[in-house]
């Protein structure tokens, strides 16, 4: 039986990583006949609960053992090889990755978004492991060129983030969550980011939105441990519903019954893409730059200093142009579906190849 091993920042309760896995999950299943998963996860039970496969824990001596002889390691999806977040976390995801080109038969990235990583020595490293790595897929062309800037010899496949290739619960699941708020109605995936003012000025536009529209506002919590007390503030003022704790399908129905979302969180914009549901990207990072440049359609607001006035104007003009908006990204989610659909059929032609001549071989 073939076993693929996968890594990532699961078991943390962040419905976008979360999503990102059970992505990767719903396209490799039918690729690979007979596959049995392992996920490291930073809490196992619930990963075997919400996706049923087995678990372990990230670290120590049980993530060794899954890791050795694995006939594929993946480090999935997210952006997991940067430092922004920390040193210690692309220190974290790079060792382990180190250790899967020395354990494992075969190593796969996939679909991951690249960097930033600031410090020089983490560059090094990082250019060094994904040299010894199999296939290397990026889900945005940033990260291709990225990893160029950083050394990454060999080519890398474009392809497009797993959730693209997850399908929805069904309507009448998201109906349950949405029950009685009246169109249009207006999402918002928010997330604290230090040094900027998030709370006020969302809730100032959306005010003037809703007593515009007549509508009703949905603040969707993507990591509750981060996000629900700003999610609960902002829902607060303006009279709307906070939704947490859903699984990945359910949040990509939820969203799908909106009208239009007004995000921060990238998962909660490419949730959006992936529904053709019309959205305006507050941008703190370039991930969400690049999604919005990928897509070609809607507003894209910068998170620092953000305006009132601009995201109000925003909102409305999104929902005054939804019907062409909507067209647009029909299309454009169709493509990035079969994008992200092409990364697990790069792992599949990988398991089809002998360990030590697959695609870039080892050392």
């Amino acid at each position: 039986m073939t076993r693929i091993v996968i890594s990532g920042y699961y078991g943390f309760g962040n419905i976008g990583d979360e999503g990102v896995l059970a992505g990767m999950l719903s396209s490799l299943r039918p690729r690979i006949p007979g596959v049995a998963f392992v996920v490291l996860s930073s809490n196992p039970e619930e990963t075997m609960r919400m996706h049923g496969v087995p678990a372990v824990s990230r670290t120590g001596a049980a993530a060794l053992r899954a890791i050795t002889g694995a006939d594929l390691f993946i480090s999935g999806g997210g952006s997991l090889i940067q430092d922004a977040t920390s040193a210690r976390s692309a220190l974290y995801y790079l060792g382990v990755l180190e250790a899967a080109t020395l354990l494992a038969r075969r190593t796969m990235v996939f679909s991951q978004g690249l960097g930033p990583i600031r410090r020089r020595w983490i560059r090094a490293i990082a250019g060094r492991t994904l040299n010894r790595v199999h296939v290397v897929s990026l889900r945005d062309e940033d990260s291709q060129r990225f990893a160029q800037e950083i050394g990454v010899r060999r080519p890398t496949q474009l392809v497009a983030d797993p959730v693209f290739a997850l399908d929805p619960a069904p309507p009448e699941e998201a109906e349950r969550f949405l029950a009685g708020l009246p169109r249009p109605r207006i999402g918002l995936a928010l997330r604290p980011v230090p040094g900027a003012r998030v709370a006020e000025p969302v809730i100032d536009a959306v005010r003037a939105v809703v007593k515009e529209t007549r509508g009703s506002v949905v603040t969707l919590a993507f990591h509750p441990a981060q996000d629900l007390d700003l999610s609960r503030e902002v829902a607060g003022a303006v009279q709307g519903r906070v939704i947490s704790g859903l699984s990945p399908t359910e949040m990509l129905a939820v969203v799908g019954a909106l009208d239009v979302l007004a995000g921060v969180r990238l998962h909660a914009l490419i949730c959006a893409v992936a529904m053709g549901i019309p959205a305006v990207g507050l941008s703190y990072d370039p991930k969400v730059d690049g999604l919005f440049r990928r897509v070609g359609a809607g507003p894209l607001l910068p998170l620092a200093g953000l305006n009132p006035g601009q995201l109000r104007q925003a909102l409305a003009a999104t929902w005054g142009g939804r019907e062409a908006l909507q067209a647009h990204l029909r299309g454009a989610a169709g493509a990035l579906r079969e994008e992200a659909l092409r990364a697990a059929d790069l792992a599949a032609a990988l398991l089809s190849m002998p360990p030590r001549s697959s695609m870039t071989g080892r050392n």
